[in-house]
């Protein structure tokens, strides 16, 4: 559920960042990114596309992914880290209707979700 909504300026207007804690696994990678693509009027992608569709990290205790998923009705920042020590995952996300302020903020999105794991280093996407 979420724990926390972030408002990131930006010069396009504000945007709304959410940070939520679930228990488990939640489906796992592939059907986040098939929730998160729906949500953003796409169709799914498949169990072989996955890897490409996802930047991944780790650090001791923690795994994570990011994506950024562009539809015509804008971007969705997403990413997920999984806590081992409490069995649950993380999510950070921001949607936006204007890619440049997706490009803008991508960095800092990603970096919330790599500060929950402690993970160090450029954030792609």
């Amino acid at each position: 559920m979420r724990l926390a909504t972030y408002l990131a300026p930006d010069p396009g207007g504000t945007v709304e960042v959410a940070l939520s804690r679930f228990d488990g696994r939640v489906g796992g990678e592939l059907a986040n990114m098939t929730r998160w693509r729906r949500q953003m009027g796409l169709p799914p992608i498949e169990a072989d596309e996955l890897e490409s569709a996802i930047t991944r990290y780790s650090a001791p205790g923690f795994e994570g992914y990011e994506a950024r998923i562009e539809s015509p009705s804008g971007v969705m920042l997403a990413a997920g880290v999984y806590e081992t020590a409490i069995d649950a995952t993380w999510f950070v996300r921001a949607t936006v209707t204007d890619p440049g302020a997706a490009d803008r903020l991508q960095a800092e999105v990603f970096g919330v979700a790599r500060s929950i794991a402690g993970a160090e280093g450029e954030s792609g996407g």
